[in-house]
């Protein structure tokens, strides 16, 4: 096992708390080789225990998305993140007990593996949520060292007292001791668990279990730590992807999680435009709020600022957030304005699980919290039926029956929310400019502030979107067209406009809360 490097700074250390340290490892070169299958991709982010359930228990489990992969095929995701699968005493897994083994509520790991194989025969990767920040206070490897000072591995964790009964803590919880990463029995622990995940059967082929990991709460771990970590990680498998939660919104401090430590990061910077608050609705660019020229200086800082090889990932909701249906109010125009804006965001996307249905959740008090922002998925109108999970059904919860907001009521819709995501995630796939890293933001003028118009590719196979985030009817004039279009189409809704002449003024009329995507016919 490699050491940790030498670390000076310990001034974020509790002050009885004693680092390991070690020689000194040579950085990576930057920039560096990221995982090729995920520069584009449409990835899905999975609560296992509200998704499908498979054994009528009422939880979700590993079987049931099994089941449900027809459904992830069809709306058009190749990546799914599910969140933490290891035991764990609360209902979220983010305390694990058993970093190498699956939560008995979900299943087994030939369940797992199951998953894992059925998944990749469709052509879906897998990524795993790694929780390397803290652990579970009902981890053994705790309660070994929990009030018992001179304990083997007390070392592991951050105790602040000689009785070893005081500790640090994710948000200070005491259900969530942190470890201490600058011991190197502890990043040997870690990384020898991202290491079985990775080779599930044990026959020492790294390829053939998950694809990668998206590593909870990566601002706390040591830089040190995760210079380690990916080294050897990436040593094992080159093509895993290692995917960071950083939650910062500042350019520049997101730069610093790229260097040596992650492939991907998710783009809080942006999320922090569009939907302001993640905890308040109707405050962001979705519900009509700030200038949407200022996402062109985002992407444009990110751009400039990021190494060439980075991963961002560009999303409008996640299990800590309030749902995009709540955050606009409920509008459906809007949820469906949602989804084309991120269908045309370049690099890789989220979509957080039901948000294509356009579920409702907001977080709310004791004793759920967050529960409410992760309900289960509402695969019915009648909120039961196979697969339907029902471990959460407070009376204050958002899943209702008949109420349009279910698999069941909008699949065969051609105008529904789901159909849309169907339809802008197949353009995405389908659509070459889409795809490609060429990313333009032509100058134009609008009747008010809150038009935007990005294009995507080039040449004849460009694609211009234009948006009208405002409460009104906007009108929006290119001053120069970037590209002929004889006969231009929106690619979405098959609606026709006038013809575009390059270097031209063009302009077009949109209602509120509505954008198109405009392409050669």
């Amino acid at each position: 096992s490699t050491p940790l490097p030498q670390v000076t700074d310990t001034a974020t250390l509790p002050p009885t708390a004693t680092p390991t340290t070690g020689p000194t490892l040579t950085p990576t070169m930057i920039p560096y080789q990221t995982p090729d299958w995920f520069d584009q991709a449409t990835m899905y982010e999975i609560f296992v225990r509200s998704f499908a359930d498979s054994d009528g228990d009422g939880i979700g489990d590993l079987n049931g998305i099994t089941g449900r992969l027809d459904y992830l095929e069809s709306l058009g995701v190749d990546v799914i993140w599910l969140m933490p699968v290891n035991p764990s005493p609360s209902y979220h897994g983010y305390d694990v007990t058993d970093y190498y083994a699956i939560n008995p509520d979900y299943g087994t790991i030939e369940d797992f593996q199951a998953l894992v194989d059925a998944a990749h025969a469709r052509g879906i990767r897998v990524l795993l949520d790694f929780v390397s920040s803290h652990l579970s206070n009902q981890n053994p490897l705790f309660e070994e060292a929990y009030g018992h000072p001179g304990a083997e591995n007390e070392d592991w964790f951050l105790f602040t007292n000689e009785a070893n009964t005081s500790y640090a803590g994710f948000a200070d919880l005491r259900e969530m001791p942190r470890f201490n990463h600058r011991n190197p029995e502890v990043v040997d622990y870690l990384t020898d668990a991202a290491l079985f995940w990775l080779d599930l059967d044990g026959d020492g082929d790294y390829s053939e279990g998950v694809d990668g990991f998206r590593v909870d709460n990566a601002i706390y771990p040591p830089k040190e730590f995760f210079l380690n970590w990916r080294q050897r990680v990436k040593a094992a498998n080159p093509d895993a992807l290692l995917l960071g939660e950083a939650w910062v919104t500042s350019v520049p401090t997101m730069n610093t999680y790229y260097q040596d430590e992650f492939d991907a990061l998710f783009d809080f910077p942006l999320y922090n435009f569009v939907q302001k608050s993640n905890d308040t609705d109707l405050d962001g660019l979705l519900a009509g709020k700030g200038i949407p020229v200022l996402v062109q200086k985002v992407l444009l800082d990110e751009e400039a600022a990021y190494p060439t090889q980075a991963q961002v990932v560009r999303f409008f909701g996640n299990h800590d957030t309030n749902r995009i249906a709540s955050e606009v109010g409920g509008d459906v125009g809007r949820e469906k304005l949602a989804a084309t804006l991120l269908a045309v965001m370049p690099g890789p996307i989220m979509v957080y699980y039901g948000d294509e249905i356009g579920m409702l959740g907001d977080r709310r008090g004791a004793p759920w919290y967050d529960a409410y922002r992760r309900e289960p998925m509402d695969w019915f109108a009648a909120e039961v039926g196979p697969d339907m999970a029902t471990w959460f059904s407070e009376d204050d919860g958002y899943n209702v029956p008949d109420d349009g907001i279910s698999v069941e009521e909008q699949t065969d819709d051609p105008d529904s929310l789901l159909n849309h995501w169907r339809a802008v995630l197949a353009l995405r796939e389908s659509t070459p400019a889409l795809q490609s890293s060429v990313v333009g933001f032509p100058a134009f003028s609008a009747s008010g502030q809150n038009g935007w118009v990005i294009t995507r590719g080039e040449g004849a196979e460009m694609v211009v979107a234009v948006f009208n985030f405002s409460m009104e009817e906007l009108e929006i004039t290119l001053g120069a067209a970037p590209v002929d279009m004889p006969s231009p189409t929106d690619l979405v809704s098959g609606a026709s406009y006038p013809a575009m002449t390059a270097g031209e003024a063009y302009t077009l009329t949109l209602p509120a809360g509505t954008g198109v995507l405009l392409g050669n016919n």
